[in-house]
């Protein structure tokens, strides 16, 4: 994992997916363990770590404390991801190689696959 900087956000992904109009729920969150144990393992292995996140940067201490508390460990936070509803999706666009992986419900060792992808 040495030489990846992941984004991985938060709710749904790494725990119980709390809209930000719910945010009194932030801090009783659930996490889910696999997303703790493989997320530390990256860590530890040397990937970079950044949590980025729709929730709005007035929750960026609740968040921060949330995350330390349950254990993960991370590089950053960075918060007001736009947010994505209704089927739209997320489409990054930079001058270096990007990977995007959707969270299906199970955390584990990332796998090479092939697919079909846009591309310019």
């Amino acid at each position: 994992m040495k030489g990846k900087i992941l984004l991985i956000d938060i709710d749904g992904t790494v725990c119980d997916d709390i809209r930000n109009e719910d945010s009194h729920l932030y801090s009783s969150a659930e996490h889910f363990p696999d997303a703790l144990k493989t997320i530390n393992e990256w860590f530890e292995q040397g990937a970079h770590i950044t949590f980025f996140t729709a929730r709005e940067a007035k929750d960026y201490d609740i968040t921060n404390d949330w995350l330390k508390s349950k254990g993960f460990k991370y590089h950053g936070l960075i918060m007001d991801k736009p947010r994505s509803n209704n089927g739209t999706e997320y489409v990054w666009i930079d001058n270096h190689k990007v990977r995007g992986i959707t969270y299906t419900d199970k955390w584990g060792d990332l796998r090479k696959v092939t697919k079909e992808i846009l591309t310019f």
